[in-house]
């Protein structure tokens, strides 16, 4: 009896290893299709819940969320880091006000790098290269929905 209802439900339950959109995040046990099921499994995104593994698993949730806590809490102390600092930064102006260079993502890598602060270039937002002078604020993505706002105060110069 507990075979066919087995068969008759399409979806099964899995604990998801990884944060997957439209689906759920790391540590979530989700009802997904057995083909979709089958997919994660295979790229190691997820594992099946079973009632012999279910006690592992939870273990397995309880560990993972501390490991999570823990680096949110770094993430938070980075990001206060982030914003109680100031990027000066100057652009080059010739005569006639033309502007003869920019601040890019790579500079605010290389300053937050002079910080010992290391972010992928990708994770700045900077939609394009500052050039303008006076104050600017740059998103940073950290990561688990953590962002911070570096300042960036552009000066000019002859």
């Amino acid at each position: 009896m507990a075979r066919k209802k087995l068969k008759k439900d399409k979806n099964i339950p899995v604990l998801l290893l990884e944060d997957i959109i439209n689906v759920g995040n790391r540590g979530d046990i989700k009802k997904v299709s057995r083909g979709f099921a089958l997919y994660l499994i295979r790229k190691n995104k997820a594992v099946i819940v079973t009632k012999e593994n279910k006690d592992t698993l939870d273990k397995l949730i309880k560990t993972s969320q501390i490991k999570v806590e823990k680096r949110q809490k770094e993430l938070e102390e980075l990001k206060e880091k982030i914003e109680n600092l100031i990027f000066k930064a100057s652009l080059k102006i010739g005569e006639h006000g033309e502007i003869y260079n920019s601040i890019t993502k790579l500079d605010i890598k290389k300053f937050l790098e002079s910080n010992n602060i290391f972010i992928n270039k990708e994770d700045i937002y900077l939609e394009s290269p500052i050039k303008t002078p006076g104050e600017h604020i740059v998103e940073i993505n950290l990561g688990l929905n953590i962002k911070a706002n570096l300042k960036i105060e552009v000066g000019t110069t002859k």
